[in-house]
């Protein structure tokens, strides 16, 4: 987590609490009973809380673990693992 935070912190296109945001994202869509039924909305509200797209997340996650250390990287994936096991 403290990775995170700074990486976080550090670069501009990202802010604090941006990765749990994006894996809270991915989370709640690979749980989702009716995930493999999920389409592009036109008339989402754009609020990514609410309807960010959750394959962009999942993208978005993969280039934090790009920016982690090695031994945090890892750690990282094996989380996403889990929660990609599920989709």
């Amino acid at each position: 987590m403290a990775e995170i935070s700074r990486l976080e912190h550090r670069h501009p296109e990202m802010s604090p609490g941006w990765t749990r945001e994006l894996v809270g994202i991915w989370r709640r869509f690979v749980r989702s009973p009716y995930h493999r039924l999920w389409e592009e909305r036109d008339d989402s509200c754009g609020v990514w809380e609410c309807c960010g797209d959750p394959h962009e997340a999942r993208v978005l996650l993969e280039a934090v673990a790009h920016r982690m250390t090695s031994r945090r990287a890892r750690e990282f994936r094996a989380l996403l693992r889990t929660l990609d096991d599920l989709y």
